[in-house]
């Protein structure tokens, strides 16, 4: 349905846009967001307008032709939305030349217009007030009562007795002493008589005078305290203003991100291990003692060497005496409620951590050659030890870099359990080439459970989805009360040198515990001792933005460790992990995670939130 208006106008008046005009085509479109949301019609900058919600009004157009109108109505804004100074309140009508203001005095301020502006769609009539119009009547009623008494004495008119002597003097008498004297009397009279008329006009004039100067002196009262208002709002505003811009450059103190999102950031505890998909049972890795010297034996992780460059983890599934190495997971992390039904975002290697690269368990490992053991068909002529001899490996050397790639999720090689023939080792699983295969592994998550700011209850919780494409991930807890959430930056615009701030719970913080004393049933008292987590705070500023890959005219560019943030913030570690990094204004823009080492320097890292916020955008927008 189209309209005769071509485009709607805004000009903006106050915020980020001062003094910019947008110009917005109508076509089909039949209404216009207005908002923080970049998606809006009308948007706004998140941070310089930090009064705006997400969501904050809209522009409606209903009907078409003559009958066509505009329809302003508030989108449940948090700071409310302002029409010609008053508050809008379900749908009002919007003129053109009307002044929209967004979060009152502190917000932008815009007007609205249309082009072209067809004949019945008029500007709002400016009405006169009623004291006015009472005005006017007295100064009307004194100007003609002041022209009625100033024309009588110009004229020489009189009362009734002017009358009569006129009547008189149209007769004729002689001229005696009493004529003459009442000729006298008579003018007396007649001065009289236009002495009085002359002091009635001088007196309508004086009250003519009088009423203006009043009339004057009131509407100039009213002008001055106009005035005074207009100052006293105007100095209201400015500082508002003040306020905001003061606001946009330092935002909020790192105090008061504590104050309003501590109760939103949880620890998580998680412990996950690796199965194998055809016979469901854990998968482990395989240890030997090995001999050092005559003196000194050691336990290592075994590998095993299956070409040149190519060296793989021992994986098997059984546990010789409990000696072999389970490939697990355990710890604690941080994440941050994003949803009132009980979603968290956390990083993938606190919720999913059999789908990252799994680094050795120890920096040390014996390797073998991929042949010999019990199955190995002997060539014609070979006279060697069915297991080659074995050799213990330095992990760090970059000979073996690949080792620490490996991702659990992505499967490997099981080799057999036989009992040992010609093995100079003692005992234990044999690769054999005959009789290893590729296998499947899912993980799964024994342990993750959350826990809040001063509770002492654990929560269980379950991984909805991990990213594919970062360290992110989203997980839900059945939580039968309504959870405050944090908000999450709309948009990817963060600069180096910002302010930050990361709320978790890093496990070199110090801890709060409670002791406890229950006892239940009739028997004896029992004691524990539960931690009452408490979130730490940490500031610092972005240091640095790492790319992602990117390819530009056949160049392709990336940094070291992906698309990740660089932070200044190192008094934080393990633990922290998962945890909501916020901007001066107090929106999430990246989830705290890794950090990097080189002697004695170390810097932290975190995860866009945009791989969070494709998390919780299941379906294309």
């Amino acid at each position: 349905m189209t309209t005769p208006i071509e485009r709607i106008v805004i000009r903006h008046l106050s915020g980020s846009k001062a003094n910019q005009i947008e110009q917005l085509p109508v076509g089909d479109v039949r209404e216009f967001a207005i908002g923080r949301d970049p998606t809006s019609k009308i948007a706004f900058d998140p941070v310089g307008d930090s009064v705006v919600s997400r969501k904050h009004a809209v522009i409606r157009i209903e009907g078409e032709g003559d009958r066509l109108s505009f329809k302003l109505s508030d989108s449940g804004s948090s700071n409310g939305t302002f029409l010609n100074g008053e508050r809008v309140t379900g749908e009002v009508e919007l003129l053109p030349e009307d002044t929209i203001e967004l979060g009152g005095a502190r917000g932008p301020k815009f007007t609205f217009d249309v082009q072209p502006r067809p004949a019945s769609f008029a500007a709002r009539t400016q009405v006169i007030g009623l004291s006015d119009t009472a005005a006017t009547r007295v100064i009307k009623t004194a100007e003609i009562a002041a022209s009625t008494a100033v024309n009588a004495a110009a004229t020489g008119a009189a009362p009734a007795e002017g009358a009569s002597g006129d009547s008189a003097a149209q007769k004729k008498f002689g001229v005696g002493q009493e004529t003459v004297q009442r000729l006298i009397g008579e003018e007396r009279r007649a001065s009289r008589g236009a002495l009085t008329a002359t002091a009635a006009g001088i007196g309508a004039v004086l009250v003519l005078g009088g009423a203006i100067l009043l009339w004057q002196q009131w509407k100039g009262e009213e002008r001055v305290g106009g005035r005074i208002s207009d100052i006293e709002k105007g100095q209201e505003e400015a500082s508002a203003g003040v306020e905001g811009k003061v606001k946009s450059i330092t935002g909020m103190t790192p105090q008061e991100i504590y104050d309003k999102y501590k109760d939103a950031t949880a620890k998580i505890y998680l412990h996950w291990r690796l199965y194998d998909k055809t016979t469901g049972k854990p998968v482990y890795h395989q240890t030997f003692s090995i001999k050092l010297n005559k003196n000194e034996s050691v336990v290592l992780p075994a590998y095993v060497r299956l070409g040149p460059n190519t060296v793989v983890r021992w994986l098997t599934l059984d546990d010789d005496y409990r000696s072999n190495l389970p490939i697990d997971g355990a710890g604690s992390g941080s994440g941050f409620v994003v949803g009132e039904q009980g979603y968290l975002l956390t990083n993938k290697h606190v919720a999913a951590g059999w789908e990252i690269p799994f680094a050795a368990p120890k920096r040390r490992g014996v390797v073998f050659e991929y042949k010999g053991g019990p199955d190995w068909k002997r060539t014609k002529g070979y006279k060697g030890p069915d297991l080659q001899k074995f050799e213990v490996i330095d992990l760090d050397d970059s000979a073996y870099s690949d080792i620490d790639d490996w991702v659990p999720e992505s499967g490997g090689l099981i080799f057999p359990s036989k009992p040992a023939i010609a093995v100079p080792i003692g005992g234990g699983n044999i690769p054999d080439p005959t009789k290893a295969d590729k296998r499947t592994f899912e993980g799964r998550n024994d342990t993750l459970e959350t826990r809040f700011p001063g509770s002492r209850l654990n929560i269980n919780a379950s991984l909805v989805r991990a990213s594919s494409d970062s360290d992110a991930a989203l997980i839900k807890i059945d939580s039968p009360q309504t959870l405050s959430t944090v908000e999450l930056a709309n948009n990817d615009n963060v600069t180096v040198g910002e302010k930050v701030v990361v709320l978790g719970y890093p496990a070199v913080s110090v801890s709060t515990f409670q002791q406890l004393s229950t006892q239940e049933g009739g028997g004896p008292v029992r004691r524990r001792l539960e931690e009452i987590p408490e979130a730490t705070i940490t500031d610092g500023i972005v240091s640095k933005l790492s790319p992602g890959v990117k390819q530009r005219e056949g160049v392709t560019t990336y940094g070291s460790t992906g698309d990740v943030i660089q932070l200044s913030i190192t008094a934080t570690g393990a633990g922290n992990s998962g945890g909501p990094v916020f901007d001066s204004s107090g929106n999430v823009i990246g989830l705290f995670t890794y950090s990097k080492s080189r002697g004695n320097e170390r810097v932290t890292l975190a995860v866009p939130i945009k791989y969070g916020r494709d998390l919780l955008r299941p379906q294309r927008e």
